[in-house]
């Protein structure tokens, strides 16, 4: 198979926001009962000349595998952050579990460029 570069296509992405993590605990907040981080990502972008917002609510868990009642209480705590937040549970909302270490050193990294780029336009 061979493959080639195409042609650019432009994207109506606005922005990408980070929302501040919130951590889930098990017990007592102390750092020993950390069980899950909810990250809160927003990206604007058009449709049709609207502004519209797709918002991911991603929980990455500490532990590799969980028993289903804990990944429903892992969702029913997503759920109420989203109550909250007041976000409305649209086609525009995603509630993930990141349960896969790939996608989670993804979810990282774009983390740590978005610190990077906010840091440069606030110096």
């Amino acid at each position: 198979m061979s493959l080639k570069v195409g042609a650019s296509i432009p994207v109506s992405t606005n922005y990408i926001r980070s929302n501040p993590a919130v951590p889930v605990y098990r017990g007592d907040e102390i750092l020993e009962n950390l069980f899950a981080v909810i990250y809160h990502i927003e990206i604007g972008y058009n449709k049709d000349g609207v502004q519209e917002v797709k918002q991911y609510i991603i929980v990455d868990y500490k532990e590799y595998s969980l028993s289903e009642n804990d990944k429903e209480g892992i969702m029913n705590i997503a759920k109420d952050y989203c109550v909250q937040k007041s976000i409305d549970n649209s086609e525009n909302v995603e509630i993930k579990l990141l349960d896969n270490e790939v996608a989670e050193n993804f979810i990282e990294r774009i983390f740590n460029n978005m610190k990077v780029i906010r840091g440069l336009i606030t110096n």
